[in-house]
């Protein structure tokens, strides 16, 4: 994945390895506006505000590299591709001048500046346009991006969250913009603890500030809710991660959709709470594109399934029972028709692969009923709730198909009860299960075995080999920050 030559000024001198004079040349109008004119007005702060989605959507960060990075570390791909930096983290041997490393960094601080640019400028101008309701909209927004930035910092650059997040080396927070040369910091890292911390206040004020209704590729308040949900299930809080999911399950205007292609397929649909929109006019290009490196007709599948979600993922989600009482009918699951046998199984959620304009999906629906299923099944065993919600996941997937081809559903073949678990862990595990089949190359899997605490790919979960190293530009430019155990 290429990334790009411009300089990003972060309000510290992470990504800024060259001259001051650098910062100016910026990727999009809103970063290319002189501060005192993009951040005097309300339209100059709505400007900055797409700059800072903007900055989201470059390939290394929210447009591919969230997804990408989590599949071939975790254990759900098989990288078949010569990019030398895919290679390296493929084969967990990165270093501090790869450019996924060093790209993904660059792009979410840059974000986290833009973000902070309208914060203050909310805080500040004098623009009679500036009503409460557009504040508090402009305000949630940049405090979502922020949050969401922050959250896959940590994640990515520090070790998992656990009892010693206290003191374990998270990223550096960045609460205040940078807009001039004399602005620069040179921050050390927080720890992890204080990045969640940080993360958790402003997707709480966040939630209160935002609009519930769903604007495509905008943060809403359901996914601050949402996102918040996911920190607290990072923390192994069940209690708080049930509740919000339960929170975004209830909220009006999603549902889920009749297929689990169809997110994918028709981007915009009832099931996506936020995603990182691509377009034909505005996309991360070919070598940053989903489709490019997943679909058999992009650059003939660089990430393919692997054996293990083949066997471990797809293959263990109908019984033997569920085949025997079929009585002769096949047994299908749609989430399997997304892939295509070619005597490797490529990836085709991703297949745009004509425009390079596929959306990178981050918050849906379909995540949350799982996720709230197995923290119910954590904080009180085995019940019905659990069992319903992972039923529906379930029931929208599979299907009965007899000799003429006719495919049908049928729950009562499909949906587990309480008397097909002898404790709650194997419940536990076959909602385990169908978040890996269900979330397949999202960004999710990586995460999901550390929050487990399960091995990756023969490594423990908490090795610093499924962390990034910090870029080695910034640790030459900031003597503050610590690079990270075996880097």
């Amino acid at each position: 994945m290429q990334t790009s030559n411009i300089i990003v000024l972060a309000g510290l001198m992470v990504g800024f390895a060259t001259g001051c004079t650098d910062f100016i040349e910026q990727p999009t109008p809103a970063q290319s506006l002189p501060s005192d004119a993009a951040f005097s007005d309300v339209p100059g702060l709505r400007t900055a505000l797409v700059g800072a989605y903007d900055a989201v959507q470059d390939a290394d960060f929210g447009a591919a590299g969230l997804a990408m990075n989590s599949s071939i570390l975790s254990d759900n791909a098989e990288w078949r591709g010569s990019f030398p930096s895919y290679v390296e983290m493929y084969e967990r041997q990165l270093t501090a001048s790869n450019t996924e490393v060093t790209g993904f960094w660059e792009h979410a601080y840059e974000a986290i500046n833009q973000a902070n640019l309208v914060i203050r400028g909310v805080e500040t101008i004098d623009d009679p346009n500036l009503t409460d309701d557009v504040a508090a909209q402009l305000r949630g927004e940049a405090l979502f991006v922020r949050a969401m930035a922050h959250f896959e910092l940590v994640r990515t650059y520090g070790l998992p969250y656990s009892e010693s997040s206290s003191t374990n080396l998270g990223v550096p927070i960045m609460l205040s913009p940078t807009s001039t040369s004399g602005e620069i910091t040179f921050p050390a890292r927080n720890t992890v603890q204080e990045v969640y911390d940080a993360v958790i206040s402003d997707l709480s004020a966040a939630q209160d500030l935002l609009d519930s209704e769903y604007e495509y590729g905008f943060a809403s308040s359901t996914a601050a809710t949402a996102l918040l949900a996911d920190v607290y299930f990072q923390q192994r809080n069940y209690e708080m991660a049930a509740s919000l999911a339960g929170d975004v399950i209830n909220a009006a205007g999603f549902d889920l959709t009749d297929v689990p292609q169809q997110p994918f397929f028709s981007e915009g649909s009832s099931e996506e709470i936020f995603a990182v929109v691509s377009t034909v006019q505005d996309n991360p290009g070919v070598n940053g594109s989903l489709a490019t490196f997943h679909h058999v007709n992009g650059r003939g599948g660089d990430i393919v399934v692997n054996e293990d979600l083949l066997e471990n993922g797809y293959e263990m989600i109908i019984t033997e029972e569920m085949y025997d009482e079929a009585a002769g009918d096949s047994v299908v699951d749609l989430r399997a028709a997304v892939l295509t046998s070619n005597g490797i199984f490529n990836v085709e959620k991703y297949e745009d692969f004509a425009n390079n304009a596929d959306d990178l999906i981050y918050i849906r629906l379909a995540t949350y009923y799982l996720m709230r299923a197995e923290a119910l099944v954590r904080l009180n065993g085995i019940n019905e709730e659990s069992l319903e919600l992972l039923n529906t996941i379930r029931n929208r997937s599979l299907r009965v198909v007899d000799e003429e081809g006719a495919a049908t559903m049928n729950e009562d073949l499909f949906s587990y009860e309480e008397d097909d678990f002898d404790s709650a862990e194997e419940l536990i595990d076959a909602i385990v299960l169908e978040r890996r089949v269900e979330l397949a190359f999202e960004p999710n899997r990586l995460n999901d075995l550390k929050r487990l605490m399960r091995d990756v790919r023969g490594l423990p979960y908490n090795s610093p080999k499924l962390v990034f190293p910090i870029p080695q530009r910034d640790l030459d430019a900031n003597d503050q920050l610590v690079q990270n155990p075996e880097y």
